[in-house]
C-alpha cells in the first residue's frame, strides 16, 4: 500500500514524464523504486507497456492498480494545461501525518474476480464487455476518482446509456469521435 508522500511521488514523476522534451527510452528504468518506473512509463511510453513487463516489475496488482490511479488522474490535468497554456497546477503541501495516511489500497473491493479482460484484479459481479470501464473497480476510491473525473473531463455513467446526450455543441456521436481519435492518436492501448 502507498503512503501519501509515494503517490505525490508518482504523480510528479508522471507528471514530469508526460511533459518531458527527451524522455528516457521506455526500456530505460531511471528510478529505483518500481511504482515510480511503472509511473513514469504509463505516462510517457503508455504503448509499451506489455503484461508481462508489468508482472516482470515486482509490483503486487492492486500497488499497480494504485499506481494506475494515480497516473490517471494527473497527465490528463496536465495535458490540458499544456494544451490550453496555462501555468501546471501545483500539487498540495503535505502535512506532517500525510506519510500515515491510507492509501487507496488499504479500501479493496470485498468480492475480487480474477482478470479476464484486464490484468489486475477487479470487484465482481464484473462485465464481460466493459474491461475500461471496469479496471480500477478493485479499489473503490480509485474507482471512485475514476467517475468523477470522467464526468468532469467527458460524460457520467448515466450520460454514457444515453445516446442522445450532448455536451454543448457536441453530440454524443462527435464526442465519441474525438475520443477515439485522441485515443488512437495517444496511442491508447486498450
Amino acid at each position: 500500500s502507498l503512503s501519501a508522500d509515494v503517490r505525490r511521488r508518482i504523480a510528479e514523476v508522471a507528471r514530469d514524464a508526460y511533459l518531458s522534451s527527451h524522455p528516457t527510452p521506455p526500456w530505460v528504468t531511471p528510478f529505483d523504486e518500481p511504482e515510480l518506473n511503472f509511473a513514469y512509463r504509463l505516462a510517457r511510453h503508455a504503448a509499451t507497456i506489455t503484461r508481462d513487463w508489468v508482472e516482470s516489475i515486482g509490483l503486487e496488482p492492486l500497488v499497480a492498480l494504485e499506481v494506475v490511479g494515480v497516473v490517471i488522474s494527473i497527465v490528463p490535468v496536465t495535458a490540458f494545461a499544456r494544451a490550453v497554456g496555462s501555468t501546471q497546477p501545483a500539487f498540495p503541501v503535505g502535512t506532517e501525518d500525510s506519510a500515515k495516511a491510507p492509501s487507496a489500497t488499504a479500501q479493496i473491493a470485498e468480492n475480487l474476480c480474477a482478470p479476464t479482460l484486464n490484468w489486475f484484479p477487479v470487484a465482481a459481479p464484473f462485465s464481460e464487455s466493459a474491461a475500461v470501464v471496469q479496471a480500477l473497480s478493485a479499489l473503490p476510491s480509485e474507482f471512485a476518482n475514476l467517475w468523477q473525473l470522467a464526468e468532469a473531463q467527458y460524460m457520467s455513467e448515466p450520460q454514457m446509456d444515453d445516446p442522445a446526450w450532448t455536451r454543448g455543441e457536441l453530440s454524443r456521436a462527435q464526442c465519441e469521435l474525438v475520443a477515439s481519435r485522441i485515443s488512437k492518436l495517444r496511442e491508447c492501448f486498450y
